[in-house]
């Protein structure tokens, strides 16, 4: 906003320098972001301030405004234009009516009738100032409405009356299908969701923006009917958003206008134009105010006042200087508290530390000493999350995956059946559908990962991502809520290894094996020892996983998944345009952290003693999983037996159909002596006898 300093001393005695001022005024929080000269007949240079208003202030977005500023900051008083006031009803009120529909949309409208008016241009000092103001002079009239919306920041519109259909107003919503030709020239599409301002017929003006050409003031106009209104802020930028027309009347109804300022600015006008020449105003005025908004009403502890801005601060200058700005303010001595009434044209001030903090730039934040911070420090660290965290990615690293970082964000996906679509968390006013949804697993992103960078001639790809997942979840109480969750997975695609590092020049590609070793090797290297990986029983709550290639990760006893592994299936990735078969995998980070052992594992030095090596090929029945193998051989607790490795699985003939024969290769050592031949196969007959016994085993003569 430009404001000219000649004008503004017409309310406010201004001793300083412009870049005087200027620095006072953006030290005060009222930016100014540069000062210009502009050349007039008083003064070839004549200072302009080009203000930067934020939106919570529009009530700066005027002459007086800004003056209030400058009144407060530099401790002056304040001389607002001395208005005639006129009477509410009137002969106004029998020649014109006022409807207003929409309340909530429009609290307030007022109008004033002047009749036997000349169009013409408005004199020299008015052009003077609105050009130096950035305003185009127009003609008499026009120029009024524009110089009191500069001057007292209400904006005004002005009628001609005799084009106007039954001499009425009507504030209601555009009907479906109305138009209206702009003051641009441009014909508007209406929809029901813009307020207009309408005759008895059809819409004159868009409320609050820009009137219509149907009712335009031109060189004919000799009555007039001058608007003005308080229009809410949410339905003028609705309007404008719908529209693509920004106005300066606009651009103040959205930061809001004083509604107790309506009738003040239709009286300014009406001097304005006695003053320029124009006959008098009919008298009376026509207001329909329904539900009249109320002064708000705050306390203000001073010691809260002190404590926030961190230096001391007297009852005495807290109510000083909210009084500067125009605050009603009355003192509370025993409670040093003060009742504070905050005029309409202050509706950013809403709470105690509003007006706290009007105090501190009043009083001047340049005045409060600067001190360093004192308080008790303590040694830094960083949480167990992201301890586990820096460890799960220094793991997946080492086995060769490269990290990713996908959006949190989503869309539908092929892969969306993972999901229970109650419990996806969605996005209100989503951009596009592709960013609708909160995700609630790593994978579809992943997969869309792969998808990109094979369209770009990646084909062997080891890619994982730790992230947040979201979804809906019921409380105690019954109700739902969105709660967040980290997740850890990662993907596998062609081989894991260069061509360069193989004998043969083509690597093996990656596999379900390889895909668990990964798994096995994090949980390996966060010494959770005890988890299980379990055969799919549902495979049709995965749909997208293989059903004799997926597991799911089970790390407590507790009755919940700590993830999921496997291979997509064919179908899906056929679907997806992905050649070769690709593996995936997604782990609870919630459910690593809780698996981790409580206490550290004390060391342990290597035995100084050779161990001895024994296999075993037991041929096991087609019901038997190796997992049950494995847990029978831990059930004899042999403390000699230092490891348990499957290196071979064979079927096929001579065994029955679904039989299987397993290689065990068993590590025996003890850390007391040597072992003797007795002690191994005392203990080789151990687990051939348990493995008979629970796991049906059958060991070839």
């Amino acid at each position: 906003m430009r404001a000219p300093l000649a004008w503004l001393q017409d309310f406010v005695e201004i001793k300083e320098s412009a870049e005087t001022l200027a620095t006072r005024l953006t030290m005060g929080g009222l930016e100014v972001e540069s000062v210009e000269r502009e050349p007039t007949p008083e003064s070839p240079l004549a200072p302009v301030l080009d203000l930067y208003v934020t939106p919570n202030r529009g009530d700066c977005l005027s002459m007086v405004g800004v003056a209030r500023e400058i009144a407060a900051l530099t401790d002056r008083p304040l001389t607002l234009p001395s208005i005639p006031s006129s009477q509410i009803g009137g002969e106004a009120a029998q020649q014109t009516s006022v409807r207003i529909e929409e309340p909530d949309l429009c609290p307030r409208y007022a109008a004033r009738i002047v009749r036997g008016v000349r169009i013409g241009p408005s004199p020299k000092w008015m052009q003077e100032r609105l050009r130096a103001a950035g305003q185009r002079p127009i003609n008499n009239v026009v120029d009024v409405t524009n110089y009191v919306m500069l001057e007292l920041g209400q904006p005004l519109h002005a009628f001609d009356l005799k084009k106007l259909h039954g001499e009425c107003i009507v504030v209601r919503r555009a009907r479906a299908g109305e138009t209206i030709t702009t003051l641009d020239g441009e014909e508007r599409v209406l929809s029901p969701d813009i307020l207009v301002i309408a005759d008895a017929d059809r819409p004159v003006a868009v409320a609050g923006v820009m009137g219509g050409a149907n009712s335009e003031v031109g060189d004919a106009t000799t009555d007039i009917l001058l608007e003005s209104a308080h229009f809410h802020s949410l339905a003028v930028r609705r309007a404008c958003r719908q529209l693509n027309l920004r106005t300066e009347a606009s651009y103040r109804f959205e930061r809001i206008v004083d509604p107790n300022g309506v009738i003040r600015a239709l009286d300014r006008a009406c001097q304005l134009l006695a003053q320029i020449g124009q006959p008098e105003a009919v008298p009376g005025v026509v207001d329909i105010y329904p539900c009249p908004i109320q002064p708000r009403r705050l306390d203000l502890r001073v010691a809260r006042a002190a404590r926030l801005l961190g230096v001391p601060v007297s009852a005495q200058t807290c109510l000083d200087c909210l009084r500067r700005l125009g605050l009603t303010v009355t003192l509370e001595d025993e409670a040093e508290k003060l009742l504070v009434e905050v005029p309409t044209f202050r509706p950013d001030l809403k709470l105690e530390e509003d007006l706290i903090e009007e105090v501190g730039r009043i009083h001047g934040y340049e005045a409060i000493p600067e001190r360093l911070p004192v308080g008790t420090t303590t040694l830094g660290g960083d949480s167990e999350e992201h301890k586990l965290l820096r460890r799960i990615r220094t793991v997946l690293v080492g086995c060769g995956l490269q990290e990713v970082m996908n959006h949190s964000l989503s869309g539908p996906s092929l892969l969306d059946a993972l999901d229970d679509e109650a419990r996806r968390v969605r996005v209100r006013n989503a951009l596009s559908s592709g960013v609708s949804l909160l995700r609630r697993s790593l994978l579809p992103l992943l997969v869309e990962t792969v998808r990109r960078n094979l369209a770009r001639g990646q084909s062997n790809l080891a890619l994982f991502e730790i992230g947040r997942v979201w979804q809906w979840e019921e409380t105690a109480d019954g109700a739902r809520e969105p709660k967040e969750y980290v997740r850890v997975g990662g993907v596998l695609y062609g081989a894991l290894c260069s061509p360069d590092w193989t004998q043969h020049g083509k690597p093996e590609p990656a596999d379900f094996y390889l895909l668990r070793g990964i798994v096995e090797q994090l949980l390996k290297a966060l010494r959770i020892d005890h988890a299980a990986f379990i055969p799919l029983e549902q495979p049709e709550r995965f749909p997208q996983f293989h059903p004799r290639h997926t597991a799911l990760v089970r790390l407590t006893d507790e009755a919940f998944d700590g993830g999921i592994l496997g291979e997509l299936l064919p179908d899906y990735a056929v679907a997806l345009d992905l050649r070769e078969r690709l593996y995936l995998f997604e782990l609870s980070v919630e459910a690593l952290q809780a698996a981790l052992p409580k206490e550290d594992k004390p060391y342990r030095p290597p035995s100084r003693f050779p161990a001895v090596t024994r296999d075993l090929a037991p041929r096991i029945p087609p019901d038997v999983l190796y997992k049950q193998v494995d847990e029978a051989i831990k059930t004899l607790q042999l403390p000699i037996l230092e490891a348990v490795r499957l290196t071979d699985v064979y079927t096929g003939e001579p065994l029955p159909e679904g039989w299987k024969s397993l290689t065990l290769s068993f590590t025996f050592r003890s850390e007391t002596g040597t072992l003797t031949e007795v002690e191994v196969n005392t203990a080789v007959e151990r687990i051939r006898h348990v493995l008979e016994e629970r796991c049906g085993a059958v060991f070839p003569a």
